[in-house]
């Protein structure tokens, strides 16, 4: 399959982040809008298959990816960088590796050059070299965007009364004028996915479309080229959230977290919430997964 890179146009605020298994089943749900359920349960059949017709990375600020994970410095390579760039002070090299770790992004630019040859030391290496530009990167994507804590009132359906201590916040994303994020998408039927990706940008994505969040323009970006993201090597960063339902093979340095997803049949359950299960974020590193019966979106 082919690889493109969407630019994502925030024309509103976002209140559920981009992430690739959410972006996944707006694209379901706008085949479903478009096409009829005939179309979906086909879609659906071919991921069952795993031969799905798109996948989908989750968005990241401009000209960035996610900063990979690592192993951190062995005490070899902590003493050999103070003494080369350090003048041997281990104290202004730890002082620089914990703004380091900060860093939550990695340049394209950076990752064409260092992705044959990926480590942490390597990783370092470059942002002490480009220490100024890493560091207005990072405040140029903080800047763009701005996350906003809204507080609610929580509703008794029976009384329609706020419940005592019934304060709770929730988090919503504004982003600044000329902003964009990027999409990577893998797939051999681009026309209709960008059909339902405009779709989705019409209709809103996440929650609270119906108070005006979650719109946005794209566009391709043709300049881009799908070499410029691979590497030789047996090891493989993923883009998305990562799961499978067995994941006793999965080998490499990975964070995980527990995904609650969010639906319900209607049918009179008292509790909406599906079973969690555990995911990888994105950046995490991986030597050997499954490669069948992955969700990879």
């Amino acid at each position: 399959m082919t690889v493109y890179r969407y630019r994502l146009i925030p024309e509103s605020s976002i209140a559920t982040p981009l992430r690739s298994d959410t972006l996944c089943g707006h694209l379901l749900c706008a085949a479903r809008e478009l096409d009829g359920d005939t179309v979906l349960g086909e879609i659906l059949e071919r991921f069952r298959a795993d031969e799905p017709p798109f996948i989908l990375s989750s968005a990241f600020p401009a000209d960035c990816l996610p900063m990979p994970i690592l192993p951190s410095l062995t005490r070899n390579d902590t003493r050999e960088l103070a003494d080369a760039l350090f003048k041997g002070s281990l104290f202004h090299l730890l002082e620089d590796l914990k703004k380091f770790r900060k860093q939550k992004w990695v340049s394209v630019t950076a990752w064409q050059h260092l992705c044959t040859n990926l480590s942490f030391k390597t990783l370092f290496k470059d942002y002490l070299q480009n220490k100024a530009g890493s560091q207005n990167k990072q405040k140029e994507n903080e800047h763009n965007t701005e996350k906003v804590p809204e507080i609610h009132n929580s509703i008794n359906r029976n009384t329609g009364r706020v419940l005592e201590h019934g304060l709770y916040t929730t988090e919503t994303t504004f982003y600044g004028q000329r902003s964009y994020l990027d999409l990577y998408a893998k797939t051999n039927e681009s026309d209709t996915m960008e059909r339902y990706l405009s779709h989705m940008a019409d209709t809103g994505f996440g929650k609270d479309r119906a108070l005006g969040k979650g719109f946005f323009k794209w566009e391709r970006d043709d300049t881009f080229a799908p070499g410029d993201l691979f590497g030789k090597g047996d090891h493989s960063m993923n883009l998305s959230v990562f799961s499978a339902k067995d994941l006793s093979s999965v080998s490499g340095t990975y964070e995980i977290f527990t995904k609650y997803g969010k639906v319900w049949n209607g049918f009179g359950e008292n509790n909406p919430f599906k079973k969690p299960f555990l995911a990888f974020r994105e950046g995490s590193v991986f030597t050997s997964y499954p490669l069948r019966g992955s969700a990879l979106t």
